[in-house]
């Protein structure tokens, strides 16, 4: 697990599954932007922020990541053919 998703572990209580969505939710919709400039209470704040979000509109972004999950593994198919 990378450290920003153990972070978002720790600061929201939410399962390791779900740190990457609330970290894509983080980058995409509440910072616009990479995390490495937030603070840590900045971070932690965007964390719960996105831990919300993804409360809210779960089947959204569960199946955002479901198709690209799967566009990735075409992907990987089709380089290793």
């Amino acid at each position: 697990m990378s450290p920003y998703r153990q972070m978002i572990v720790e600061d929201t209580g939410c399962k390791p599954a779900d740190a990457a969505m609330i970290e894509y939710i983080m980058r995409e919709d509440i910072f616009h932007s990479t995390l490495d400039w937030q603070t840590r209470a900045e971070f932690r704040s965007g964390a719960h922020k996105a831990a919300k979000i993804l409360a809210e509109d779960r089947p959204l972004y569960e199946e955002h990541f479901a198709k690209t999950c799967a566009v990735f593994e075409q992907m990987r198919q089709a380089a290793i053919s």
